[in-house]
């Protein structure tokens, strides 16, 4: 068959940074006896819309030239890696299958580095030791290989990450546990120091700087400390007084028992024997008169118990909403696993979106929220089971996959105050970050404490803090996520409160 047509590209090569765009020309000529239509896309990118064609459709008559103008475009975030790539420009007859041809076009996508830091908290207090979580986003084009670093202007300070260095694909989200120590004040004010934390990528670095605040050893400054010192030398003094006093006591005691014993030793006359009179009874002393103070019960009555011990997981907030993922929207048990969509509890103002980007790479397609069941089972295997009824994130092709992408929870209103109820498997960290109105965020962790125990992490807005817009539930930044099940996540509920 003979060719219908002949193409040509120019130029014939393009290079482009994320968010940039080419324009490139396409010389059509019809080279067969008919007039003909024709039209070009573009195959290799990852959307449709990154790419134009003007005119859509051009008709050219039998030997007759003309020209399709292109505008391709490379994604400004997320879709395509640094590196090359062939792009096959397709120009065809829209009307006749067989009039068809494609030209190669190779396109160099640039390196874009882009690494966002974020510390929570921005100030640490304690006492020789502070605390950080930072989380790393690589929001760039190309793997990075970053290095945790830290410094202070008094050289005062020591730094621990764990870890240290990570690697962060396109599109991957991380975290590091930081340690900061510094010697302690003994006594005055609280000591005020200034830290940065960097990381490195390379030429790219990203810092934010923090402070630690420590107490002093002794609280109330030299004034308390003298006075302690002062207490100390009294009670010392008193100790010494008392010892002596009892010496003398003593000494007096001694001497008055010699005198006694003397004259009897000189009197020869012996005495009749006395007649010896039974001891009498030992009385038991009477009690003390208590009327200004509470009666004590009688020793043979046992002392009350004392209280129980206080759990060391937080306690829910008072809220007025609860939305329990245990029971379906008509309060029936739910029985079986199912995806969900977004919406399916915005009746009760809430809605559940899966985060994709902020997982693993692998998991780049786990956009599906859903409820799944794990039933406690002694024969399984399965490290979940006996979880019960939970929401978590997952592919939606398969939801048993990747359930370790994090989840956003969208409220209809702003709230004022809000308990995330979770499980996990014992030990394991999860954090519930509260982003507010203003645009700022806190991140409050919360420990599992065993499979299908049910742990809440708590929220009350301060006064004066601007209500939480929503609250994005995943793992903790210092937690490996295991994809085949160890850490997934595990949302047994919410209850929340909201601005009328």
């Amino acid at each position: 068959m003979a060719i219908a047509m002949k193409v040509t590209v120019s130029p014939e090569r393009i290079s482009l940074g994320p968010g940039e765009t080419a324009d490139v020309e396409l010389t059509v000529q019809n080279a067969s006896q008919v007039v003909e239509h024709f039209a070009a896309h573009v195959v290799g990118l990852p959307s449709n819309d990154l790419f134009r064609c003007e005119p859509d459709v051009v008709k050219l008559r039998p030997k007759e030239v003309g020209t399709l103008r292109m505008q391709i475009s490379v994604p400004e975030r997320g879709g395509m890696i640094a590196g090359p790539y062939i792009l096959g420009l397709v120009v065809k007859s829209p009307y006749s299958q067989e009039v068809s041809r494609c030209e190669e076009l190779p396109l160099d996508v640039r390196p874009a580095p882009v690494l966002t830091m974020n510390v929570q908290p921005e100030v640490a207090n304690g006492g020789k030791v502070g605390n950080y979580v930072i989380n790393l986003a690589n929001e760039g084009n190309m793997p990075m290989a970053v290095t945790l670093t830290g410094t202070d202007p008094e050289n005062r300070v020591g730094f621990k990450f764990a870890p240290r260095e990570l690697r962060l694909e396109p599109g991957m989200v991380a975290g590091s546990q930081v340690t900061v120590n510094s010697d302690q004040p003994l006594t005055g004010s609280e000591k005020h120091r200034s830290a940065t934390l960097r990381a490195h990528a390379g030429e790219t670095v990203v810092e934010k700087p923090v402070s630690f605040v420590q107490r002093p050893k002794i609280r109330g400054g030299w004034m308390k400390f003298g006075a302690l010192a002062a207490g100390l030398a009294v009670l010392g003094g008193a100790t010494v007084g008392g010892a002596l006093l009892l010496r003398d006591i003593k000494a007096d005691n001694a001497a008055a028992t010699a005198a006694q014993v003397q004259p009897q030793a000189q009197q020869q006359v012996p005495q009749p024997p006395q007649q010896q009179n039974p001891p009498a009874q030992t009385q038991p002393p009477a009690p003390p008169n208590q009327s200004s103070g509470p009666a004590q019960p009688p020793p043979s009555q046992p002392a009350a118990p004392p209280p129980p011990a206080q759990s060391g997981a937080p306690q829910p907030v008072a809220v007025t909403d609860n939305i329990d993922f245990e029971q379906d929207l008509s309060g029936q048990a739910v029985t079986r696993d199912g995806p969900i969509a977004a919406n399916h509890y915005a009746d009760r103002g809430l809605n559940l979106v899966a985060l994709a980007d902020r997982g693993p790479i692998q998991c780049k397609n786990a956009t599906q929220v859903a409820l799944r069941v794990n039933r406690a089972n002694p024969n399984s295997t399965n490290p979940l089971a006996g979880a019960g009824v939970y929401v978590t994130s997952g592919i939606p092709t398969e939801i048993r996959e990747c359930n370790i992408v994090p989840i956003r929870m969208q409220f209809d209103k702003p709230l004022t105050a809000v308990n995330v109820y979770f499980t996990g498997l014992q030990g394991t960290r999860y954090t519930a970050t509260m982003n507010f109105l203003d645009g700022t965020s806190q991140a409050v962790q919360g420990t599992a404490t065993k499979i299908g125990e049910k742990v809440a992490i708590p929220f009350q807005v301060p006064q004066g803090k601007q209500p939480i817009k929503d609250v994005i539930f995943s793992l903790s930044p210092d937690v490996q996520p295991d994809i085949g099940g160890r850490t997934n996540i595990l949302l047994k509920g919410v209850g929340f409160t909201r601005i009328p």
